[in-house]
């Protein structure tokens, strides 16, 4: 009687991780639809539309903490403005890895700016986190991070 008991009790324990294990296949999926929306943001149409996309996909909760701002801030309660000159900023996102949790995914990839806004070319670097949260059938950015790499030795 003990062991049935110890067993009843260990496959209810087992169980909510067993119905909640993800298949190789969807975390790829996840991984590739949350990368596919992050290269987005970097594309040179949308750094020119204002903003709106990063706004767009952004949860309602959304908090941020990016190079330049001395402390993390919270959405927008509307969508920035347009810019007014277009930016001649340049940076390249790579991937460097992903992990998913049911509902939530974490993003980690880095950045490498070479020309600034007003085209000042620069050598910069930057590793990022961006948090996902799925909310039906699509993914909206929870949180991010941004740091810039001190300058690298020659």
């Amino acid at each position: 009687m003990t062991a049935k008991l110890f067993a009843a009790i260990a496959f209810a324990l087992a169980a909510p991780s067993l119905c909640f294990a993800q298949s190789a296949a969807d975390i790829a999926k996840a991984r590739d639809e949350v990368w596919t929306m992050e290269k987005k943001i970097y594309t040179y149409e949308q750094r020119n539309l204002g903003g709106s996309y990063y706004y767009d996909i952004s949860a309602e909760g959304y908090l941020g903490w990016v190079y330049g701002t001395p402390k993390p801030f919270r959405k927008a309660k509307s969508p920035p403005a347009l810019l007014a000159t277009p930016t001649k900023e340049v940076i390249t996102p790579e991937f460097t890895d992903f992990s998913l949790e049911d509902n939530t995914a974490i993003l980690y990839y880095t950045t490498h700016r070479t020309m600034l806004r007003d085209g000042t070319p620069v050598d910069q670097h930057f590793p990022n986190i961006h948090v996902f949260i799925r909310k039906g059938n699509s993914w909206k950015l929870l949180a991010s991070m941004s740091r810039l790499e001190p300058p690298k030795a020659n």
